[in-house]
């Protein structure tokens, strides 16, 4: 399947390492409004075409889909673009700067009636399946807490330091990411509380660069996230997370490197190292929905999902206290 990526820039350049892998089920061109940078993408990642506009790569007959990873200030635009031409899409995370945009988003790729799926590489990490067989075994009992640890600092350039570009801070560029593996694993939300530090120090995002999250989960447990790029983090951005059950422990490296149970039984396993972020099965369940027309597992509802409850998060912010999470259910 020939898949055009839209937008060279470092996102692009990280897909493309992990696309190459995937040559039976891939093959890559590169579109950017400099054409010499497209091409140079080409000749790096060894694609097919390089396009000097997102319009020629979109009109092109021989793309079968493509893959937007421009800035999410421009993905209504971009969107719209691929649905005229009829072009299945996969898009960057976050999907959108609002549920306006995201509205927006929905209706072009409908009444194209095109795939649509998020690239949430979060959604496929093989954690999720990891941490779910054991709570569905009852392993830890009912669970009551779970707490979600990411801390680092991020050195932002371009237009991650644009208030406007961004539409948020963090938590949507880069925590959003988090919020789905908190949402994947603990369930809906109904209620979020949002911190943030009130000492002075320089921000390394606008709005926000460190959040304390909280949430009500519908089943009556509770959820934890600390969202940090601004904070030190000695061991290359590895944490430390936890389930707390009634019956017992989880306790796992916070992208999915290990995972050790104490609990009704005990066990230690470190799940699927070789595509432990899960891009290899993002870039395949893309692959499978456009070719089988099939609806993409990380759907618009999905984003739509997770987008809610950061929002949330920053009416919080402003409110100082839980807010409802604001559903079309």
């Amino acid at each position: 399947m020939h898949v055009c990526i839209l937008g060279c820039g470092s996102i692009a350049r990280l897909h493309s390492r992990i696309a190459v892998t995937l040559k039976s089920h891939l093959r890559l061109s590169y579109a950017s409004r400099t054409p010499e940078r497209a091409e140079a993408y080409r000749r790096k990642f060894k694609g097919v075409a390089a396009y000097g506009s997102y319009e020629e790569a979109c009109a092109a007959p021989d793309v079968h889909a493509v893959f937007i990873c421009t800035p999410h200030a421009f993905h209504v635009e971009h969107a719209t673009l691929a649905a005229a031409h009829g072009k299945p899409m996969l898009i960057e995370k976050p999907i959108a700067r609002s549920l306006a945009e995201l509205d927006e988003i929905e209706r072009v790729v409908t009444e194209r009636g095109v795939e649509c799926m998020v690239a949430e590489n979060y959604f496929f990490k093989p954690l999720i399946p990891t941490l779910r067989a054991y709570i569905g075994r009852g392993d830890i009992g009912q669970p009551l807490f779970l707490e979600l640890n990411k801390t680092g600092r991020s050195r932002n350039t371009g237009w991650r330091t644009d208030a406007e570009l961004m539409g948020g801070g963090a938590l949507l560029e880069g925590g959003v990411h988090w919020v789905n593996l908190l949402l994947e694993v603990g369930g809906p939300v109904t209620e979020v509380l949002a911190v943030r530090p009130t000492v002075d120090y320089p921000l390394a995002a606008p709005l926000e660069d460190n959040l304390q999250v909280i949430v009500k989960f519908a089943n009556g447990s509770v959820g934890k996230l600390l969202h940090s790029w601004n904070t030190a983090n000695r061991i290359g951005g590895l944490g430390v997370s936890r389930l707390y059950g009634t019956a017992g422990n989880i306790a796992f490296e916070s992208n999915g490197l290990w995972v050790t149970l104490w609990g009704r039984r005990k066990r230690f396993r470190m799940p699927k190292l070789l595509d432990i972020m899960g891009y290899r099965e993002m870039l395949k369940a893309f692959a499978h929905s456009v070719r089988d027309r099939t609806q993409p597992p990380m759907s618009l509802a999905i984003a739509r999902r997770d987008l809610e409850v950061v929002f949330a998060a920053y009416r919080s912010l402003e409110s100082g206290r839980f807010e409802h999470v604001r559903s079309r259910s």
